[in-house]
This record gives structure tokens, sequence and C-alpha cells, in this order.
């Protein structure tokens, strides 16, 4: 059976730990120490690291990969192949030429195109139709190396951050499994990435600042990738729900156009016009916007900020 490693961090990676234990021997699960978490600064462990204590795989938390020590545990653990899942820190040469076959890394988009660390976000945000994973392997660059495997989905008007991640994370898992039967069989693709990539940096809370002179549709985008980190806001308040419509009354970008009874405030927009549905004020809970409406004290024609 195939020997391999797992490197990951978030929830995310727990689909693709627990596939891989089916599918393969896991000799060891990687993950990052433990952090203070939440007001008491209590430890607080990765998500991975708790997957794997149910799977009773062993598990290693080192702090720095470029110790020459760990160079040498990696090569005692004898792999074939590391499977990478949001891990987050980059793998030194030394530590990526030491299994057989190497590492693959698992990229939510179709590199060349948005790599870096949001992905999934950035699609979302600049209105994509189309997205994918790309399982690759690693080399010194910032998710540079040749393709194993991609695969192709569709993104709906539906779509948001937590459903495209679904999505996504279902075919991760299923393209991690066709690559262990490839390599198991001897198939291995090393393919050139080719086209125009482009980046999908971190994201920043001014990411979320909402700019009323864009198209309701830009907004809107901007909603999907962007909710519920760092969220789409404006002055007291974020807009976590919302629907594109047309702007049927006049008014100045940012001006409350006109009310939909029972859902809420139409604003008007670069172009066209956006119904709230739903919004959260400044350390409030979320509501319906045609609640939030009837409490504010604010009238038809007033400019959100």
């Amino acid at each position: 059976m195939l020997k391999t490693l797992f490197l990951g961090n978030p929830a995310l990676a727990v689909p693709f730990l627990a596939r891989l234990h089916d599918k393969s021997k896991v000799v060891s699960v990687i993950t990052s120490p433990d952090q203070p978490a939440g007001r008491g600064y209590e430890l607080k462990e990765p998500a991975v690291k708790t997957a794997a204590k149910s799977l009773s795989l062993p598990i290693w938390q080192p702090e720095k990969l470029k110790d020459p020590a760990v160079s040498e545990q990696f090569k005692a653990l004898g792999a074939d192949v590391g499977i990478v899942v949001a891990y987050g820190k980059l793998i030194p040469k030394a530590i990526l030429d030491i299994p057989k076959h190497g590492f693959i890394n698992v990229h939510f988009s179709l590199l060349p195109k948005y790599r870096g660390a949001a992905p999934m976000q950035w699609a979302l945000v600049n209105g994509e139709r189309e997205t994918g994973v790309s399982l690759f392997w690693l080399d010194e660059g910032m998710d540079t190396g040749p393709i194993f495997i991609q695969k192709k989905l569709a993104i709906t008007d539906q779509d948001d951050s937590a459903s495209l991640k679904n999505k996504l994370v279902a075919l991760g898992v299923e393209a991690l499994e066709e690559s262990l039967a490839r390599i198991g069989s001897g198939k291995i693709d090393r393919i050139p990435q080719t086209g125009s990539g482009s980046m999908a940096p971190l994201l920043k809370k001014e990411n979320g600042l909402i700019d009323w002179s864009k198209p309701a549709q830009t907004i809107m985008n901007q909603i999907r990738g962007l909710t519920p980190w760092p969220g789409v806001y404006m002055l007291g308040l974020k807009v976590l729900k919302a629907k594109v419509v047309e702007a049927g009354g006049k008014g100045e970008s940012g001006s409350v156009i006109t009310l939909v009874t029972g859902e809420g405030p139409v604003v008007k927009c670069g172009s066209d016009a956006l119904l709230l549905l739903e919004i959260q004020p400044d350390g409030k809970k979320a509501m319906n916007a045609w609640s939030w409406w009837q409490g504010a004290r604010l009238k038809v024609g007033e400019k959100l900020r």
C-alpha cells in the first residue's frame, strides 16, 4: 500500500485526511503547533490534529521546517508521496525532494489562475463562471508546479463562499482518490502550467468595504465571496444577503430609492440596485433587513455610507 504523509491545518483539510486514511498508509500527519485562542488564550489544536487523533494516526507538529533535523525526520518516515491541503507554510526544497514521488498540493482553482491564499473567494468576487481544483506537484514557487490532475466546476448564481467550498472540497477529495490510484499504477503526469496566471492574495478587511458607485452585480459578487470574512460592510453595518434588482427610482449611488415590504430597502448602485435582505449592525446579531429598517428611523432618499 502507498505510504503517504499529510500536511494541513483547518477543517477544510479534514475530508482529505479521512480519504487518505482509507486509501493509503498514512505514516504521519503534519500540522502546525497548537495556538492560543479566545479570551482566555487557551491552546487550541488545529482541526487536522483533532481528526488525526480520532483516526489514531501519528501526529507531528514541527515549529519550523528549515531545521536540518526536521529534514532527517522526514527521511526517516519513508513516505512515497506527501499530500498538502491548506498547510499554510512553504516547504523547503530539501524536504520537497525527500518522498519518492514528491509532494502534491490541492489547490482550489484552475491553475495558473488564482494562485495564492484565497482562490475560492476571489473567483466569486470577480464573477467567474467556472473554477475547479488542481492537484499539482510542489516546487519552490508559489503554486507554480506542474499539474497532475485538474477538475472543473461551474459556478452558479446561487453559489457563495460556503457552498462553493463544499462543492470544491468534494471534488478535490474525488481527485485525490484518483491521484492515489494513478500513482499506485505508475501513471504519473507532470504537466507544465500554461496560460495567463492571476493571483488570489490573502483577504484583508478593506476588501469588504462597499463602494455604491460600482454596479450592483459587482457588489453582489463581493457579498458572495467575502461573507463571512471579512464581510461586506459600510459604516456600522454588514450586508450579509442581498439581491440585484432594476433601479426603478432616481437617486444618488448609495441612496435608498424604495422599499420592498417585508424584505428590505433598495439601494441605488452605479448601475441597477441592491435589495438588502439580511444585515448585521455592529455589535449585534444578524437580522432581516426589513426589521432593521423599521427600527433605523431612516427615510427613502437617505444615503447609506
